[in-house]
């Protein structure tokens, strides 16, 4: 088999220019269209424009000529970078695009999907029959030709929405989403009349049988996608965030997956683009692939490819072939009935589905759009045979001009659709949820030597792991030097769940272990008790201890975790001694995840009973900081899985006697300041589900007027938040924060988030 050549020294010179050219004039015009309040999206379309034949061809031919004026090979380099940014683009839609929401809008979506189909079809088929012949390939094939200029005008251009809509930033509003899901079903529909059509204009007669297929395989594809697909992906994201615990391992899976879907939907004749809008649909359902890695995935999209897709669309437009009178008139009627059958078709059916007159414009602007999606309508037809130079000329300028128009159209539209009382509750719901401490939760280590702390260290997780995506998993950590967990080498994993990574235990338990399982059950097993009506991914493992247990400990959190929870009590009787062992210790110093340290006053021989007596009231000291925020977030998680009563306490710090001067302080305003702190707090955890209690006093010694009322209101649990530092070697949660925790008379639990 002879070697392939590679590309040579001046093609891969002259891709290189090209692209440098195309992203530096597209983000360039682009910026300077959103400094005068346009979007981006409009300047990177003309930038292909201007760097076409029609501006850079005129103004410097040869220089145009030698860069882009090039063989049909040399631009399907740029063709190749062009579809990578679609695609791209189809994932941060997809990303973006709640499922939910659109099956709960599902039928007024159809709805307008229909009047954006059926009007702009007709309307484009009557054109078709009376333009002049002169714009027909094969002036014997009319049916065709018109048959593909009703699906032109049917086609919309998601990606063009798409971006639209995120820079106007109400992509997940309700409008929003009702564009992107009449957009999918449109174009879904336009996909499989484009296949009618190519088929017809290949045979000379309609093939039933492909269009049949076609149909069959969008059923297939999205049903085989939103029940298998669904959770292979989400156990794939999964695994990859666990095994490999990196972002760019978790984004070049996601872009695996979009390549791959979009190989098959091509192979089917879907197009490529409906496997990576899917595959983005699901990934955006997966809680593993975090906000920050989405807006990582959407920074180096619309910052680099999304303008090169938008700038090589542009870059086909020949606007000189327009200036010739016939092709100009016969442009301005096609430009007009593709507008006309949009908006005529998408407002009629925006009445039938009970939508106000600005948001039936809005809808009808957005989809209006046609963007890229119709230049690749425009190139089929050209390679068919179906249109000559100047109807694709034509028509490839009606789609630049209609993607042109919506962004302002849009822009003008949506501040005058009111946002419904519900609509606002999603939103601020949805925000909420993106800001939350416990809901941004994807995977929490659990280090046990099968004590009484870890044990109701567990009791807490569980309610607070209920019902959520979260990964928990159990470590028993074997110290080679103690005698009674073995002495052997080696690594030993048992994992729980087969659904958490399919055939690792099998593998994994051949390795010489340091315990036996019966022996790590041991250890699980009270935890474990506490966990088996959890429907999520959860594994406990033993792990030899290499170096020190803490050492073991820190290399695992290493990984890629949320959130580090340690069972530990008091070991430090005095102010100054640490207040933990050195392990536990030295982990809260080093690691960079949040921590949350839970330590009993529990007997030992009674800890087993205690770790399940339920939880009927949590203290809630607070301070008003972040850590305190997120601390109060897991204290009403807790009380609103356990029916628990929540009281926020603030203790106003009251100068001691010998501290006074001759009068008693005014102390009022802190007083006012703390009862808006606690009120504030209380509004928090009555949203999260919470029963709420306030409370304010003073106190010249805060930590002792806490401790005394848990003891005086039979609190079962205190929730702290601390940021946990540094200090002459050993970490320090605070004074105040180490008093409790030493003289409590129930569990206390402190969280550092920070």
């Amino acid at each position: 088999m002879a070697v392939i050549e590679p590309l040579g020294h001046h093609e891969l010179l002259l891709v290189i220019v090209q692209l440098t050219l195309l992203l530096f004039v597209a983000r360039a015009v682009g910026e300077a269209f959103s400094r005068i309040g346009q979007p981006t999206v409009v300047g990177e379309l003309l930038a292909g424009v201007l760097l076409g034949p029609s501006v850079f061809g005129l103004v410097a031919p040869g220089v145009y000529g030698s860069l882009f004026a090039v063989s049909e090979s040399q631009f399907h380099l740029l063709e190749v970078i062009s579809w990578l940014g679609l695609i791209m683009l189809l994932i941060v839609t997809g990303l973006e695009t709640d499922v939910d929401l659109i099956v709960s809008k599902g039928r007024t979506a159809a709805i307008l999907s229909l009047g954006g189909i059926i009007v702009p079809f007709t309307t484009g088929f009557a054109l078709g029959w009376v333009l002049p012949v002169t714009f027909i390939a094969s002036p014997d094939q009319r049916l065709v030709f018109s048959l593909f200029i009703g699906t032109a005008m049917s086609i919309s251009a998601i990606p063009v929405i798409a971006k639209v809509l995120i820079e106007l930033d109400v992509i997940r509003r309700d409008i929003g989403q009702l564009i992107l899901a009449a957009g999918m079903i449109d174009d879904t529909i336009g996909w499989i009349l484009l296949a009618i059509v190519a088929g017809l204009a290949r045979t000379g007669v309609v093939d039933i049988g492909s269009v049949a297929t076609t149909l069959f395989s969008v059923l297939v594809f999205l049903g085989l996608s939103f029940t298998i697909g669904r959770r292979f992906v989400a156990a794939l994201v999964r695994w990859v965030g666990t095994v490999l615990g990196s972002d760019v391992a978790l984004i070049s899976t996601v872009m695996v997956l979009a390549l791959a879907a979009g190989a098959v939907t091509q192979y089917v004749g879907l197009e490529a683009i409906l496997g990576a809008f899917v595959v983005g649909v699901l990934v955006g359902q997966v809680k593993r692939f975090s906000y920050e890695l989405r807006h990582t995935l959407e920074v180096i999209t619309l910052g680099v490819f999304a303008p090169l897709f938008f700038a090589i669309a542009g870059l086909r437009m020949n606007v000189a072939a327009l200036f010739d009178t016939t092709v100009f008139a016969a442009g301005l009627v096609v430009f007009g009935v593709a507008c006309f059958g949009k908006f005529a078709g998408i407002m009629g059916a925006s009445r039938l589905a009970g939508l106000s007159r600005w948001e039936g414009i809005t809808i009808g602007g957005g989809m209006n759009a046609r963007g890229a999606m119709e230049i690749i309508v425009a190139t089929v037809g050209l390679g068919a045979g179906i249109l000559t130079t100047d109807m694709y000329s034509i028509i490839v300028a009606v789609a630049i001009a209609t993607s042109l128009i919506a962004p302002a159209i849009m822009r003008w539209s949506i501040p005058k659709i009111e946002m419904s009382e519900g609509e606002r509750e999603r939103i601020e719901r949805e925000e909420f949820l993106r800001k939350s401490f416990v809901n941004n939760l994807g995977r929490i280590l659990l280090p046990t030597r099968g004590g009484a702390d870890s044990r109701y260290a567990a009791r807490l997780l569980e309610p607070l792991v209920r019902d959520r995506e979260i990964d928990l998993e159990v470590m028993y950590v074997n110290d080679a030097s103690d005698d009674s967990d073995g002495t052997h080498g080696g690594l030993f994993r048992r994992l729980r769940s087969s659904r958490f990574a399919p055939g690792r235990a099998e593998r994994e338990s051949e390795r010489s272990a340091a315990v036996s399982p019966a022996e790590a059950d041991r250890f699980f097993e009270p935890i474990e008790r506490r966990l088996r009506e959890r429907d999520q991914p959860s594994r406990t493992f033993v792990r030899t201890a290499r170096g020190t247990v803490a050492d073991t400990i820190l290399e695992e959190l290493n990984a890629g975790y949320d959130l580090a929870v340690l069972g530990e009590s008091a070991v430090g009787d005095r102010p100054g001694e640490s207040l933990f062992s050195t392990t536990v210790d030295r982990i809260i110093q080093e690691t960079t995840c949040p921590k949350m340290v839970v330590s009993t006053p529990f007997a030992p021989d009674s800890s087993l009973d205690r770790a399940d007596e339920r939880i009927d009231r949590i203290l809630l000291p607070t301070v008003g900081t972040v850590s305190n925020r997120h601390a109060a977030e897991v204290a009403f998680t807790i009380a609103a899985a356990e029916n628990a009563l929540v009281e926020i306490v603030h203790v106003v710090d009251e100068p001691h006697f010998d501290d006074r001067f001759a009068t008693r302080p005014d102390l009022s305003e802190h007083v006012r300041i703390g009862e808006q702190l606690v009120d504030r707090e209380a509004a928090f955890g009555r949203r999260l589900g919470a029963t709420v209690l306030t409370r304010v006093s003073l106190s010249e010694t805060p930590e002792a007027e806490i401790v005394d009322l848990a003891d005086r209101t039979d609190a079962d649990l205190i929730v702290l938040g601390s940021n946990m530092r540094p200090i002459s070697r050993r970490a320090f949660l605070g004074h105040r924060v180490e008093y409790v925790v030493r003289n409590a008379p129930c569990p206390v639990a402190v969280l550092s988030s920070l």
